[in-house]
């Protein structure tokens, strides 16, 4: 029997877990139908457990079958991980297959760039943090982690299956390497590609670390395989782009957190920001930094990075301290920018979009990494 979907709006998000959606082709109206057995959903071979535990946990669910197809495929010059083909009644939906051990806001940008050039993707993880889960529906991307939780979508079929159950705890914390102090000699590696060969002190400098803290960091990343020994004397780069990822993760949850930062407010309270000129070692970041470079996005906030005394750039910009103000002035964590920069490096601006979870902001990030991040990678 089939049910206007308008009649569960006021139902708990109980009804939700185990309700599809269909679009009724003679009246094109949305109808709601109860979750029944006879979908097959098939798995491709995939070179770690993430995906076949996932198809463990849809197998759980009556009716649905799961099984093995090939190995790992490239697809328009992409490697993919696996394939999927889900049945349902007499239609057969195919999908490509991303696995990650972790999905979070900052790696959805990446992923909707994937799924332009990638038709119908799927994303696989042992744990999706909700807002991803929300961004991911927000752009139509599938996906299913290794607890039960899944979102399907194709033309004639909407299955979304939500529960309070996660794989958050199987998630560890990296390596030292993504700790604070790591995160800021990975940022040195990433905007300075050879600092990788440059003597442990050289580098130690650069990034406001001690020597010892180089040596982890380098230790790590080879144990890790973010980079290999080129010879006894020299590394190189296996995989920056997940690097740069991963350290975006790292620094919105544990660098920037431990920086210092303070709240201001102009005190012309119709100085228009654009036309300010910084002080020396201060730059715009964050969302006015994009709009400087992409001019697609009207920031909301104001973010500055300093590397002088906080009283310095409030005399200089005659700001006063104001806790809701929207001026957040941040230190900088690096040594020697270029001075006739007037705004952060573009993979800071990028990190910090993400952390925002706005749907523009993401675009824009996106659009930055496209243009300025990328071909760094």
């Amino acid at each position: 029997m089939l049910i206007p979907s308008s009649f569960f709006k006021s139902a708990s998000s109980f009804f939700w877990n185990y309700f599809s959606f269909k679009l009724c082709t003679q009246c094109n109206v949305c109808y709601t139908y109860l979750y029944v057995p006879n979908i097959h959903c098939i798995f491709a071979y995939m070179k770690s457990d993430i995906l076949k535990i996932a198809a463990t946990e849809i197998n759980k669910l009556e009716g649905i079958d799961c099984q093995i197809l090939n190995e790992e495929m490239k697809v328009n010059g992409n490697f993919i991980d696996a394939k999927v083909a889900i049945h349902y009644g007499d239609e057969r939906e195919k999908y490509f297959v991303e696995e990650k051990k972790k999905i979070v806001p900052s790696q959805v940008s990446t992923i909707i760039e994937h799924a332009k050039n990638i038709k119908p993707l799927i994303v696989i993880a042992d744990y999706i943090t909700p807002k991803a889960k929300e961004l991911l529906r927000m752009n139509g991307i599938s996906y299913a982690d290794t607890a039960g939780n899944m979102f399907l979508k194709t033309n004639s079929v909407y299955i979304l299956i939500q529960t309070n159950n996660t794989n958050r705890d199987k998630i560890k914390t990296n390596t030292r390497a993504f700790n604070p102090a790591g995160l800021k000699v990975i940022y040195q590696f990433l905007t300075n590609p050879e600092y990788i060969n440059k003597p442990y002190r050289f580098i130690g400098n650069k990034a406001n670390v001690t020597i010892a803290t180089v040596g982890v960091v380098l230790k790590d990343l080879l144990r890790e395989k973010y980079i290999i020994r080129k010879n006894d004397k020299e590394y190189e780069f296996q995989n920056r782009e997940k690097l740069f990822q991963e350290w975006v993760k790292g620094y919105n949850r544990k660098l920037k957190p431990k920086l210092r930062q303070k709240r201001y407010k102009w005190l012309n309270k119709k100085q228009n920001w654009r036309k300010v000129k910084l002080p020396k070692q201060t730059f715009w970041g964050g969302a006015n930094a994009a709009e400087k470079l992409t001019e697609y996005l009207i920031a909301e906030n104001i973010e500055i990075y300093t590397g002088l005394n906080f009283a310095e750039v409030m005399k200089s910009l005659k700001l006063l301290p104001d806790a809701s103000g929207e001026i957040i002035i941040t230190e900088i964590f690096w040594k020697d920018q270029v001075q006739k920069e007037i705004y952060v490096n573009p993979m800071l601006i990028y990190a910090d979009l993400v952390n925002e979870g706005n749907a523009r902001y993401l675009e824009t990030a996106d659009l930055i990494y496209q243009k300025y991040v990328k071909n760094k990678l």
